[in-house]
């Protein structure tokens, strides 16, 4: 059986990986690319991020989904809608990286404090997707953009003296969906940020110059 990984002080919104666990923790290991959840099949339990990024994907209809969010060591995947009585996925998940590994709870074997945990990082999705929608709602494409850039560098990105590098594999395709714009307007932002010199980019990658003096239009 794989040892349990430990993880550093969480924020708030992250689980606490010390928390009692299962004498025998049912871990799963996934590689990049791989699905976790299905979005639609039945609801069984919850899984706890031990390690890895994970993305979250909901299909709208065929040929048509968005980016919810990305999750990272400590946090749960597992929401799910009623239908029928039954309990199923309300999204998809796959690994953003090799060597993923999430243990999954069932729902009878929580301990108190691991439920109050779920409870709480899903009072923080919902929070999440409140957000989310006022700035749909309230906030141009360009402002949607350069906020999604900056919490995904402060939450993920390494620290080089004033310089931040963010090394997430996520395509314009993909920033487009999770900031509710279109590929274009993602390109057009991106290079815009890059001829100011307040980002550069590759591949996989985003330099932030400067990150906490990455403004917002109209801040």
């Amino acid at each position: 059986m794989e040892s349990i990984i430990k993880s550093n002080p969480n924020p708030m919104n992250k689980a606490n990986i010390s928390l009692p666990q299962s004498k025998f923790p049912q871990l799963l290991r996934f590689k990049k690319g791989e699905q976790i959840l299905e979005q639609g099949q039945l609801f069984q339990g919850y899984f706890l991020i031990k390690s890895g990024l994970v993305k979250t994907v909901r299909s709208l209809e065929p040929g048509n989904s968005t980016l919810l969010s990305i999750k990272d060591q400590g946090e749960f995947l597992g929401e799910f809608y009623e239908e029928r009585a039954e309990k199923r996925l309300s999204y998809s998940a796959f690994a953003m990286e090799d060597h993923t590994l999430v243990e999954m709870i069932q729902l009878e074997e929580h301990p108190n404090q691991k439920l109050l945990r779920i409870i709480h990082t899903l009072q923080e999705e919902i929070h999440t997707a409140r957000l989310r929608l006022e700035r749909i709602l309230f906030q141009d494409a360009e402002f949607r953009i350069i906020s999604v850039l900056k919490d995904l560098g402060e939450r993920f990105g390494e620290k080089y003296g004033d310089e931040t590098l963010l090394k997430l594999p996520l395509t314009h395709e993909e920033l487009a969906k999770l900031t509710d714009t279109s590929r274009q307007t993602v390109t057009t932002i991106l290079s815009g940020l890059k001829a100011q010199n307040k980002i550069n980019y590759s591949r996989g990658r985003i330099l932030f110059r400067n990150i906490h003096q990455l403004k917002t239009p109209n801040s």
